[in-house]
C-alpha cells in the first residue's frame, strides 16, 4: 500500500510539473490613447505577484507599451518615459528647444490654416491638411528607442524579451496587419497612428493607421500566433456609442471604427478592465495615477488569476533575463546615411546637410542634422529607418524624404471683440534644386491694420550655410479709425494714421541651431497723417510727414519660443544695431502751427538689446517669464512733435500694447522691464499676468505754442502697464480673455477677447 501511494504521488508529481511548465501566458494589451498607461501598472502587479508574460500582443498604446516591455523596459522605466520631457514633446509634436533651427524659421506671420496644390503631370490637386500633430519627432524617438533591440533580436519579433506582436490597420483592404518581423519602431509607429491626429505609416505603399480601429483588443491575434494556455487581457477601451443625429465625432467615429469584442471567453483567460474615465486621448498628465489605477484593479483579480494559473516565475529569474536581453546592445551610429525619395539634385541638397568626414556619424549628431533639415520649408518628411550593418557593427540608414508641395495656401487672422478683427491670407511657391529658392507673398486686411508683403528668397546648403533675401513691404495702421471696444463707453482716440513703404534686401546665417546673425539694407516712405490738436472738427485736414529713408542694419537674434502669441516656454534675445539717414518732409494741415511746407535731413544710429525669457518653476503647472528691453538712440527731433513721436522707438511688449498709440511709451532712450507669472492648467490652457515698469531716460515733450519737440531737464518718472489673460492654445490658435491696463487718463482698462494671431509684417523703422 505505501508503495502504491508513493509511486501515486510521483505520478501526481509528475502531472503537475509537467502541467505547470506547460503553462504559457499571453498578456493582451488594447488601445486607448492615455489611458492605456494602466496597462504598466497591469504588468507591475503581474511582475510582483510572479505571473509569468510569455508572450504579448498589443494596439495602439497597447502596442507601444507591450513593445517596450518586450525590449526589457521595467514598468518604472516605463512610467520614466511618459513622465519625461522628451515624451510630452514627441507626442505634441514639439521640436526639441536645442533643435529649433532658427534660421530656417520663416517670419512668424497669422495664419491659421493652410492647404497645398500640387502639380502632378501639369495638374493641380489640391491637398488639404491630415493630421494635427507633426509626427518628426515621434518618428526619430521611435527609432531611437526600438532600433538596438530589434537589431538584437534579427528583426525576429519572436526573438525579443518577450514574444511580441503589434497591430496596425490598413484602412484600404479594410483589415488589420499583424506585425511579427521587420522594424520595431515602424510597426508600433503604424499601431498608434490615430487618424487625423498624426501622420499615418507607409509600408509597402500603402498607409497604416491605428490598430484600433479593426482590432482594438487583439486577444484573438494572440490566439492565432501563439496560442498560450491563459491569456490575461488589459482593456482601457470601449466601442463607440450610438451616436444622434448632431454628434458629428460620434457619426464618424462609428463609421471608421469596427465594434471590438472586448471579452476573452473564460475558456482562455481573465480580462482585467482598467479603463479610467474623464481622460482624454492624448492627455498624459497623471502617468503614475493611471498606472497605480491599473495596479489596483490587478490586484482586485490576482486571486483569481493565481486560482487559474498555478505556474509562477521567480522574480530574479525575470530580472536576469531582462538583463541578458538589454546587455551589449549596440549604440545607435550609423556607417551610412542614404536619402531616397528625391531627385539627384534636391538629394545633394539634403546630402550636404547629412555630410559628416568621419566614417560613422553617431546619433546625437545625426539627431541634430535631422531636425535641422525638418526645419527645412522644402522638406515635408524625412522618415528615418535604421537597419543593423554585421560586417560594419554599425547601422545603415536609409531616410525616406518627400518634398513639400510647391504651392501652399495660408489662411488665418484674428476675431476679435474689438477692431482688431482682421483677415489673413499668404501663398508661397518652393523650388528646390541644388540650391532652394522660396517665394512668398501675403496680405492682412482690417480696420486698424492692413498690409501687402512679397518675398523671395534662396538658401544655399554650404559648410557655413547662408540665405539672401529680397523683399517688398507696405504697411497702414488706423489708430483713429481701428480702436473700439465693446465692454467699456467709448472714447475718441487721436487720428493718427502710419504708412509704410520700403524695399529690402537681407541675408544671414546661423551662430547655433536656435540663434543667427542677420544684415539688412532698407530704402522707402514712411508717411504719418495726424493732428496737432485732439480737438479737430470735419473740415480740419491733417498735417503729413512723409521721410524718405535708407537704413542699414546687424542683429543678433536667438528665439526658441513655444508659441507665436502668449508663449509660455523658450527664450527670445535680441541685439541690433542700425544707422539710418533720409529726408523729412512736413505738410501743414489745418491745425498746424505753421503754413509751409518744410523740408528736414536726419540721421541716427540705434542700439537695441531685448530679452523675453520662460522659465519653469514647477514642471507644467507654474512658469515665470521676465522681460528686458534697453534701447538707446541719438535721434533728432523731426520738425514737429507729433511726427518726433511717431517715428521714435517705442515700448510694447503686450499683444494688446501693439494696436494701441500711447504717447507716454516713445522715447528715444529708454528701459523696460517686464515679469510674467504664468499658471498653466493644462498644457494648453493657462493664467497668464504681465507687469510692465517702462523708464524713459528723456521723456518727449510738446511746445504748447510751437508744437515742437524737447527733452525734459529732470528725470522723468516712470509708467506702468499691465495685462492678464486666459489663454487657450487651439491647433488653429490662440483663443484669449485678457484685461488690459495703461495709464491714460481718458480711458485705463480694456477687455479684448481675441481668437487668432496678433501679428505683423515687419515695419520700416525696425527697431
Amino acid at each position: 500500500m505505501a508503495y502504491f501511494m508513493r509511486k501515486l504521488f510521483i505520478i501526481y508529481l509528475f502531472f503537475w510539473g509537467g502541467l505547470l511548465q506547460a503553462q504559457q501566458v499571453g498578456l493582451v494589451l488594447s488601445g486607448g490613447g492615455a489611458k492605456g498607461l494602466a496597462h504598466i501598472g497591469v504588468i507591475k502587479a503581474l511582475e510582483e505577484n510572479g505571473i509569468p508574460i510569455d508572450y504579448i500582443t498589443g494596439s495602439s498604446i497597447g502596442s507601444i507599451i507591450g513593445g517596450l516591455y518586450a525590449c526589457g523596459y521595467t514598468p518604472d522605466q516605463m512610467v520614466e518615459i511618459f513622465q519625461s520631457d522628451e515624451f510630452y514633446i514627441w507626442s505634441k509634436g514639439i521640436i526639441p528647444e536645442k533643435y529649433i533651427y532658427y534660421y530656417k524659421k520663416p517670419c512668424p506671420d497669422a495664419s491659421m490654416f493652410t492647404f497645398s496644390i500640387d502639380f502632378e503631370e501639369g495638374l493641380p490637386k489640391t491637398r488639404f491638411p491630415s493630421y494635427l500633430i507633426p509626427t518628426h519627432q515621434m518618428d526619430i524617438a521611435f527609432m531611437q528607442i526600438f532600433s538596438p533591440s530589434i537589431a538584437k533580436a534579427n528583426y525576429n519579433f519572436d526573438s525579443l524579451m518577450v514574444p511580441f506582436r503589434a497591430v496596425a490597420s490598413d484602412i484600404y483592404k479594410k483589415k488589420s496587419v499583424i506585425f511579427k518581423s521587420g522594424d520595431l519602431g515602424t510597426a508600433i509607429r503604424a499601431s498608434m497612428t490615430f487618424p487625423f491626429y498624426f501622420r499615418p505609416i507607409m509600408v509597402d505603399s500603402i498607409p497604416l493607421f491605428d490598430g484600433g480601429i479593426f482590432n482594438n483588443f487583439p486577444w484573438d491575434v494572440m490566439v492565432e500566433e501563439f496560442n498560450p494556455d491563459f491569456i490575461i487581457g488589459s482593456n482601457v477601451s470601449q466601442n463607440p456609442s450610438r451616436p444622434d443625429e448632431l454628434s458629428v465625432i460620434l457619426q464618424l467615429e462609428n463609421m471608421i471604427v469596427t465594434k471590438t469584442d472586448f471579452d476573452i471567453p473564460d475558456s482562455l483567460g481573465v480580462t482585467i478592465n482598467t479603463r479610467v474615465d474623464n481622460i482624454s486621448l492624448l492627455q498624459f498628465t497623471d502617468v503614475e495615477g493611471v498606472a497605480n489605477y491599473g495596479y489596483l484593479k490587478t490586484i482586485e483579480k490576482m486571486d483569481t488569476i493565481k486560482q487559474l494559473l498555478a505556474r509562477r516565475t521567480n522574480f530574479a529569474e525575470l530580472s536576469q533575463k531582462r538583463k541578458d536581453f538589454v546587455y551589449n546592445q549596440l549604440d545607435l551610429n550609423f556607417c551610412s546615411i542614404k536619402v531616397k525619395g528625391l531627385k539627384e539634385s534636391q538629394a545633394k541638397y539634403a546630402y550636404n546637410i547629412f555630410k559628416n568626414k568621419k566614417n560613422t556619424t553617431e546619433y546625437y549628431d545625426f539627431e541634430k542634422k535631422y531636425f535641422k533639415i525638418i526645419a527645412d520649408k522644402y522638406i515635408d518628411r524625412i522618415y528615418p529607418n535604421a537597419l543593423f550593418n554585421k560586417e560594419k557593427n554599425a547601422f545603415d540608414l536609409t531616410l525616406d524624404a518627400s518634398l513639400k508641395p510647391d504651392l501652399n495656401i495660408h489662411l488665418g487672422g484674428n476675431i476679435s471683440s474689438s477692431s482688431l478683427n482682421q483677415g489673413f491670407f499668404g501663398i508661397d511657391y518652393r523650388f528646390l534644386q541644388k540650391y532652394a529658392t522660396f517665394f512668398s507673398a501675403n496680405t492682412y486686411f482690417g480696420r486698424f491694420y492692413s498690409s501687402a508683403k512679397f518675398v523671395v528668397r534662396q538658401d544655399y546648403s554650404l559648410p557655413l550655410p547662408f540665405f539672401l533675401q529680397l523683399g517688398g513691404y507696405f504697411n497702414r495702421y488706423d489708430y483713429y479709425g481701428g480702436n473700439t471696444d465693446p465692454f467699456f463707453e467709448d472714447y475718441k482716440p487721436p487720428y493718427l494714421i502710419n504708412k509704410d513703404s520700403f524695399f529690402e534686401a537681407q541675408s544671414g546665417f546661423p551662430v547655433s541651431s536656435s540663434s543667427m546673425i542677420r544684415l539688412t539694407y532698407k530704402f522707402g516712405l514712411k508717411e504719418n497723417e495726424y493732428y496737432q490738436v485732439s480737438n479737430f472738427n470735419r473740415d480740419d485736414y491733417p498735417d503729413k510727414t512723409y521721410f524718405n529713408f535708407q537704413s542699414f542694419g546687424l542683429s543678433y537674434e536667438r528665439n526658441t519660443l513655444n508659441f507665436k502669441n502668449f508663449p509660455t516656454r523658450g527664450q527670445y534675445q535680441k541685439f541690433r544695431i542700425g544707422y539710418i539717414n533720409g529726408v523729412e518732409t512736413h505738410k501743414p494741415g489745418s491745425t498746424s502751427a505753421t503754413f509751409f511746407d518744410d523740408k528736414n535731413n536726419h540721421s541716427w544710429y540705434v542700439a537695441k538689446f531685448l530679452i523675453h525669457n520662460y522659465y519653469p518653476i514647477i514642471k507644467r503647472k507654474i512658469s515665470l517669464g521676465w522681460y528686458f528691453d534697453a534701447t538707446y538712440s541719438n535721434q533728432p527731433f523731426f520738425i514737429n512733435y507729433s511726427s518726433s513721436i511717431l517715428n521714435s522707438p517705442s515700448f510694447k511688449p503686450t499683444q494688446h500694447s501693439q494696436t494701441l498709440f500711447v504717447s507716454d511709451f516713445y522715447s528715444h532712450k529708454y528701459i523696460g522691464v517686464g515679469l510674467m507669472p504664468i499658471f498653466e492648467f493644462t498644457n494648453d490652457f493657462s493664467l497668464r499676468t504681465e507687469a510692465y515698469l517702462f523708464q524713459p531716460l528723456n521723456s518727449i515733450l510738446k511746445d504748447p505754442n510751437e508744437y515742437t519737440a524737447y527733452y525734459s531737464s529732470d528725470l522723468p518718472k516712470y509708467y506702468l502697464l499691465a495685462s492678464t489673460s486666459l489663454v487657450y492654445q487651439t491647433p488653429l490658435g490662440p483663443v484669449s480673455l485678457s484685461v488690459n491696463y495703461y495709464p491714460k487718463e481718458n480711458k485705463s482698462f480694456y477687455v479684448i477677447f481675441n481668437f487668432g494671431y496678433i501679428l505683423f509684417n515687419r515695419s520700416s523703422l525696425d527697431y
